[in-house]
């Protein structure tokens, strides 16, 4: 509908990041992927350009976080895991632990 991307696509910004992703009228939506230039990486769902729902955030420093998104922001539960095996499992709101959760450390 006036000419706006609809279906599976893949568009590479000029910086080289890269997005995998579906599109509805012109947005992103529905399971995708999406590549930054530094490495960092989002695989999970979309609505209307944004990150939203599950999916699974890897930095290219080796953090991950693998849980529930709202508007970009994790927001709900979710598992935090940083590269030396600590770990954080609980619940978020707009990006901040809050709510039930546990700390794990590994000695």
């Amino acid at each position: 509908e006036e000419d706006k991307q609809h279906g599976y696509g893949v568009e590479t910004l000029q910086d080289g990041a890269k997005y995998d992703v579906q599109y509805r009228l012109g947005k992103k939506q529905g399971n995708g992927n999406f590549k930054w230039a530094d490495g960092s990486e989002y695989t999970g769902n979309f609505l209307e350009n944004n990150i939203h729902g599950k999916g699974v955030y890897k930095w290219s420093d080796g953090r991950i976080l693998d849980g529930q998104w709202m508007n970009n922001k994790i927001h709900g539960f979710g598992k935090f895991r940083w590269p030396d095996g600590r770990q954080y499992t609980g619940e978020y709101v707009e990006d901040k632990k809050e709510g039930q959760g546990t700390f794990e450390w590994f000695v």
